[in-house]
């Protein structure tokens, strides 16, 4: 699957569960302040856990399926292809433009809104009365805050009964700075506007920071609180992140005024822990199942070598950085840690040198096979000879294809196949082809005579996703392929 695709799907899991848990345990509860934090993470953690990838246990990815070389013997790097000249666009590269968009007309419809408010200070009657600045102007429809400014309506007095409540409302909500995080959670909404549950925690968050302005700023007079909600019940049409007065729905804030202690508030909050704790397992494991190959991997010892592994079972053996991976007919690998990887084990000698006489093609020689006119000239050969494939440049297919051959005695390259996890694309025929067609090597020799000798090669296919350069300011990662 597409990674940004790959990726939406996890977001929108994550967040649809982190709401639901809210829907059914914390919303219309009496804890506002844990609400309201609770709310304001959530988001957050939407976006950051699908690029989670935890240590699990039992994760680890098996290697690719090779018979190589120690490094002491011969060492082979990968083959990287330049990245091709940007074709069409493809549809899922205009989606991509488009959600971007999509996110900058949202980011900068912030950005005017805050604009507006600058219009409102510089235009308006401005008081310093500390810890806050009021604002007056006619401008202002009714009374909002925004950080540590308090805009007033010239129709209304901050002096009467009413003026007071709604005053010492707004004052709460700057002293417990909600503007930082109404901006946070509108600049989600505009990064991840796909996401419904983005705007539905929005729109509780704004009720939470109303339910706790509302709360102190009733104090102990909670019915007269509610009865000027009442009276002035008209809506107001202010800026999305500012702080207003007649925030809707005005039912849920009288009752949460009425609001008796519930029961189980500490339960209900600390169920938020293993709850998450669960969340942030289920998807690095999720993250690893999807970049681990098929198959296990077994730790063995040198004894187990000699006692428990059966020769004839195994199809392929890989040698590197002191650890020697040797992969069963049923898709298990054995993992053994060479104490000196200068020198094989005789068992593991046994074992190659039994493939080796069973098919005549040797794994292990005294002088390996090489490219005429070396490793330059066989990345040269590559670069000049493969294309990459139009169907894995429209679906943004990239990564390593690995490809395994036998250099026979006479030099010429037979029984090529791929190995390791298939690509797509065209990625695996282009491989083949190009190695199919490939020149005489210098073939191999044992004992000084000529062998056929089974040989890999990793070819590194890499996008430069040029055709996505206008909205890669706006993706949490870069795409890399499908490796």
């Amino acid at each position: 699957m597409n990674p940004v695709i790959s990726y939406l799907l996890k977001m929108l899991l994550c967040s649809g569960i982190l709401y639901g848990y809210y829907h059914a345990a914390l919303r219309n509860n009496r804890f506002h302040q844990w609400n309201r934090y609770y709310l304001l993470l959530a988001p957050l953690l939407s976006l950051t856990l699908p690029l989670l990838q935890l240590p699990l246990p039992q994760a680890t990815a098996e290697a690719p399926a090779l018979t190589a070389y120690t490094r002491q013997i011969i060492t082979l790097r990968e083959f990287i292809l330049p990245a091709p000249q940007p074709g069409p666009v493809s549809y899922l590269q205009v989606a991509y433009i488009g959600y971007g968009l999509v996110a900058l007309l949202l980011l900068a419809r912030i950005g005017y809104g805050c604009w507006k408010i600058r219009q409102l200070i510089k235009t308006g009657s401005v008081r310093y009365l500390a810890p806050y600045r009021f604002v007056e102007s006619g401008q202002v429809q009714a009374p909002f805050s925004f950080f540590r400014y308090i805009f007033w309506s010239k129709g209304m007095s901050p002096h009467s009964r009413d003026g007071r409540q709604m005053l010492q409302h707004e004052l709460v909500h700057v002293k417990e700075q909600h503007s930082i995080d109404k901006l946070v959670l509108e600049t989600a909404c505009a990064i991840g506007w796909i996401n419904p549950f983005f705007h539905l925690f929005r729109r509780e968050l704004a009720l939470v920071h109303e339910f706790i302005a509302d709360r102190q700023a009733a104090a102990g007079s909670v019915a007269d609180y509610a009865r000027t909600i009442l009276q002035v019940s008209l809506q107001s049409r202010q800026l999305a992140f500012t702080n207003d007065f007649f925030h809707p729905p005005v039912q849920r804030r009288i009752q949460m005024l009425l609001h008796q202690k519930s029961n189980y508030t500490i339960m209900k909050r600390l169920i938020a822990f293993p709850m998450l704790a669960a969340l942030i397992i289920f998807i690095s494991c999720q993250q690893q199942q999807n970049e681990a190959k098929p198959g296990g991997v077994i730790d063995i010892t040198m004894q187990d070598l000699e006692t428990k592994v059966d020769g004839d079972r195994i199809t392929s053996i890989n040698i590197a950085d002191g650890i020697a991976l040797l992969k069963r007919d049923d898709g298990i690998t054995y993992r053994l840690k060479l104490e000196d990887e200068k020198e094989l084990p005789e068992q593991l000698r046994k074992i190659t040198g039994q493939k080796a006489a069973d098919k005549d093609v040797f794994t292990f020689v005294e002088e390996p096979p090489t490219f005429p006119g070396g490793e330059q000239a066989l990345a040269s050969y590559l670069s000049k000879n493969i294309r990459y494939p139009k169907a894995a440049k429209e679906k943004n297919i990239s990564g390593t294809v690995f490809v395994q051959f036998v250099v026979a005695a006479d030099g010429t390259v037979q029984d090529a196949k791929i190995v390791g996890q298939h690509k797509g694309g065209g990625l695996e025929e282009e491989s083949l082809r190009v190695v199919e067609s490939m020149p005489k090597w210098i073939p191999g020799r044992q004992k000084g005579q000529q062998v056929a000798v089974q040989f890999n090669l990793p070819i590194r296919y890499t996008l430069a996703d040029k055709g996505l350069s206008l909205l890669t300011p706006f993706l949490l990662f870069r795409q890399q392929g499908n490796c």
